[in-house]
């Protein structure tokens, strides 16, 4: 059996904010979610998974691999289909219910491209409104079209509907390169990251 490299994975703090999570295509946003997920986790909270198809099963293994097994007992994940009101009801609901939760994190919870439909907007508002955990709301980024701050010139994506979600941070995931190397803006702060097998680390 190869031996696994032992690195340290990248944790940002977590307090209970809201995060809106804008991504560059396949750039591993839901790996970061998943990585967000095993921190919340490995420090004894619960977290809430809603999105239109379940988790990289592959993926999740790959960033869980040195966790107990009953760690996976505390990530609880949901189908986001039908109505998007009654889903992010049922969430809300089941966040209010089960202990110790700390994230919950919407994962493609809006159409790929163009503006975010008003009426999901308008439901997530009141949904981090209402929240007592750290939210996470990952999609896939638009085309940046503004005008930007010099250190953010080459970045070529915006979190769509940034205007109208009111959350406490904006993130932009992006990949300047074709290989593992990643830039996490977060409130258009830079900070360089590797993606491995295992997650997103600090780069050598």
């Amino acid at each position: 059996m190869p031996l696994r490299l032992t690195m340290s994975l990248w944790q940002p703090e977590l307090n209970s904010s809201s995060i809106h999570l804008a991504v560059e295509g396949s750039c591993g946003g839901s790996s970061l979610g998943i990585q967000l997920s095993r921190q919340v986790i490995s420090n004894g909270g619960r977290v809430l998974w809603a999105a239109p198809e379940l988790p990289d099963g592959t993926r999740f293994s790959q960033i869980f691999h040195d966790m107990p097994l009953t760690s996976s007992s505390k990530f609880h994940a949901m189908n986001l289909v039908g109505a998007f009101e009654q889903s992010v009801d049922a969430l809300l609901n089941a966040a209010n219910m089960l202990p110790g939760v700390e994230l919950v994190v919407l994962d493609d919870y809006c159409p790929d491209n163009g503006r975010i439909p008003k009426d999901i907007i308008s439901r997530l508002n009141q949904f981090i409104s209402d929240s007592k955990w750290t939210t996470l709301l990952i999609s896939k980024g638009g085309i940046s079209m503004e005008k930007k701050d010099s250190n953010m010139e080459n970045v070529s994506i915006t979190a769509r509907g940034k205007n109208d979600l009111n959350t406490d941070q904006v993130w932009l995931l992006t990949r300047p390169e074709s290989d593992s190397q990643r830039v996490l803006w977060m409130d258009d702060k830079p900070v360089k990251l590797r993606l491995i097998e295992e997650g997103f680390v600090n780069p050598d």
